[in-house]
């Protein structure tokens, strides 16, 4: 049996899926990252299906149809997701427009086909080598876990789209080698297959393959002002961090801000993550008058009871709740982000704007889940501040009432308050939403 080629597509069909579940938050929500693998389930049972009735006819050409559904595997890899793109669905439209339906079928019928093709390699193999199979099974899990970690790795060298096109030549490289392991003829065909893998990402450009971000994510409604350009992008596992500048309208994130305030906030740059949860980098020119609107937002009422606090501030992000610490005289800010991207963005490519916050005297930055930071930290507080750590489409939309935020529980609540300085407070900003949900959730909590 084909042993490395079954270790290599069964990497690649999982580093596939992972794929899959990132581009789909990217250009949708992260909701539907978890159709994936009902998408995956069901290729694999269509696969299992075609196998059993028509194994007879399958088997004597097991090396020519291993080959073949390799080779479109890797090509229906990309051009799967970049046809998927092309449906016109809307999620936001689902409950009046009766196509949406058909249309996210449609989508489901696109994006089954890579998983059916490299599920009828592993299927087939199994049928055909009965007396081998723990062996197959074995290099089956191997490659798989290889490419679970592969694809993370990945993400740190790649683009999500880079990713995928490196994925859609493995097709054909997996082809190649089983062309080697089954001794295929004609003998130049695995040469010709690895020249079709090294062509293959090449033949993938220009429009039709750029990721198309629905119209409701706040990228594309940034990007919609004139002369709102992006000028810089960073991608990891976590997300897909965008810079905009808007020089002929500038950015006026200030959530909550009073309309009592009569200083306007400083230039701002736009930080994306996936297209959504918009933060603002300020710039700061070590002049503490210009961050005069921050004590107009809601979430500085606590300086206003507190003299020099030790603040904790979870969700940092692009800065602005420390340079609100900063602006009422905070004798501490302990700030921890999540994406080491997004602190890098701060205080390294854009540290001549910025003004590099995160080096200040007396902040302290950390790179950690925020959860996971205060569960091991010995430290006490005065102020505990929860930043807005989602985006105001999707929270007014109702979007995350599907989805856990462990900020947000019980148990979380439980650690944050033993956290506390006796007389201290914790405080957390979330966007209000008509009719109210949050505000409920978090007085029931």
């Amino acid at each position: 049996p084909p042993l490395f080629s079954i270790a290599l597509l069964s990497a690649a069909v999982l580093g596939y899926e992972i794929l899959l579940m990132r581009l789909l938050s990217i250009i949708q929500w992260h909701h539907f990252a978890y159709m994936i693998i009902s998408i995956a389930l069901l290729g694999y049972g269509a696969s299992g299906a075609l196998v059993s009735l028509a194994q007879h006819k399958l088997k004597q050409r097991f090396a020519y149809v291993f080959v073949a559904c390799a080779v479109l595997f890797g090509i229906c890899a990309a051009g799967s997701f970049f046809l998927a793109q092309q449906v016109p669905f809307n999620p936001l439209e689902f409950l009046w427009d009766p196509y949406q339906p058909y249309r996210l079928l449609l989508i489901y019928l696109l994006l089954f086909l890579p998983f059916f093709f490299a599920a009828n390699c592993i299927c087939l193999t199994f049928s055909v080598f009965p007396d081998h199979i723990h062996r197959i099974y074995s290099f089956d899990i191997l490659g798989a876990g290889a490419g679970s970690l592969g694809i993370i790795v990945a993400l740190f060298v790649f683009s999500p789209l880079g990713a995928l096109k490196l994925l859609s030549a493995a097709g054909m490289v997996v082809a190649a080698l089983a062309c080697v392991e089954c001794k295929l003829r004609p003998r130049w065909l695995p040469a010709l297959l690895s020249v079709g893998a090294v062509l293959m990402p090449l033949a993938w450009h220009g429009d039709f393959s750029e990721l198309r971000l629905s119209p409701y994510k706040e990228l594309s409604q940034a990007l919609q002002v004139k002369d709102a350009r992006i000028i810089e992008q960073a991608s990891s596992p976590l997300a897909l961090i965008t810079v905009v500048e808007s020089p002929l309208i500038p950015f006026r994130h200030a959530p909550g801000l009073s309309l009592n305030a009569s200083g306007e906030p400083p230039p701002q740059l736009g930080i994306f993550s996936d297209g959504d949860s918009m933060s603002a980098l300020n710039r700061f020119e070590q002049r503490r008058e210009t961050l005069s609107y921050l004590d107009y937002l809601t979430s500085a009422l606590p300086y206003h009871l507190f003299d020099n606090p030790r603040v904790l501030v979870l969700g940092a992000g692009a800065g602005m709740d420390v340079l609100q610490g900063l602006y009422h005289h905070a004798k501490q800010i302990d700030a921890v982000e999540l994406n080491s991207q997004v602190v890098d963005l701060v205080q390294h490519r854009f540290a001549g704007f910025s003004g590099k916050p995160y080096s200040a005297p007396g902040v302290r930055v950390f790179v950690a889940e925020a959860r996971g930071f205060v569960a091991a930290s010995r430290e006490q507080y005065d102020l505990i501040q929860v930043a807005l750590v989602d985006a105001f489409g999707a929270s007014s939309a109702g979007l995350y009432a599907l989805s856990e935020s462990y900020l947000y529980t019980v148990e979380a609540f439980q650690d944050y308050l033993r956290h506390l300085r006796p007389g201290g407070m914790l405080a957390l900003t979330r966007w209000v939403a008509l009719p109210p949900r949050d505000a409920l959730k978090l007085f029931a909590t």
